[in-house]
């Protein structure tokens, strides 16, 4: 799977707005003061670990982190 790039996907209807993201991985995930959540859909190869790390820490389980 190298070399495919990556997908992030956040289900907004399951997102509680924790930022539990934005603490794992800060260059993908950003909790605006008004609550909206702005994020990196497709994030470059060495952010892959980060992208893992948000979604696995998710506690409403909305990431989803996908090769395409």
């Amino acid at each position: 799977m190298r070399g495919r790039r990556l997908r992030v996907k956040v289900d907004n209807d399951r997102c509680e707005r924790y930022a539990i993201c934005q603490m794992e991985a800060p260059d993908l995930f950003e909790l605006s003061p008004d609550g909206r959540l702005f994020y990196t859909k497709r994030p470059e190869e060495d952010q892959v670990e980060q992208a893992a790390a948000a979604a696995r820490c998710c506690p409403m389980q909305a990431i989803k982190v996908d090769r395409v």
